[in-house]
């Protein structure tokens, strides 16, 4: 995915972005360039926990299960943008869909959650307050599907 469409995706005004890709990794080095921008993008693995992407080598504390993370990210009050890899399978609980309405809500436009992965089962709580977006593969094999 191109920086300028990354770019017009993360100024939409939505706090909750889910990307489908093929390939999650080639997604996340997508965001490197906005790095140098000055932008804190963190990225998260799921048992391996939230890291800057700059030095993803040094993990946060108490961010690797994904209602630590979710927990962390609402808490903070720096500006941010959270890579969250494979976090499919979680957003069916209902205590991350609570907490991920909160975060939504929050008028201080702070933070921003990309959701990247394969495909999403998409929570009907959050459907009004997650901007969907898939790369052109995967657009192409869902318009296939559907056809």
């Amino acid at each position: 995915m191109n920086q300028d469409h990354l770019e017009k995706l993360l100024s939409t005004g939505y706090k909750l972005i889910a990307l489908e890709t093929d390939s999650p990794e080639q997604t996340l080095n997508d965001f490197r360039p906005l790095v140098r921008e000055s932008k804190a993008i963190y990225q998260w693995e799921n048992n391996t926990g939230l890291s800057r992407m700059e030095a993803s080598h040094i993990n946060i504390p108490n961010t690797k299960t994904a209602e630590m993370v979710i927990n962390h990210i609402s808490l903070s009050k720096l500006f941010g943008i959270y890579l969250l890899i494979g976090f499919n399978s979680e957003l069916s609980k209902p205590s991350i869909q609570s907490s991920l309405n909160k975060i939504a809500d929050d008028k201080s436009g702070n933070k921003i959650i990309v959701f990247i992965d394969n495909y999403f089962n998409y929570p009907h709580k959050l459907m009004s307050k997650l901007l969907i977006a898939q790369e052109p593969e995967v657009k192409a094999r869902s318009l296939e599907q559907t056809a």
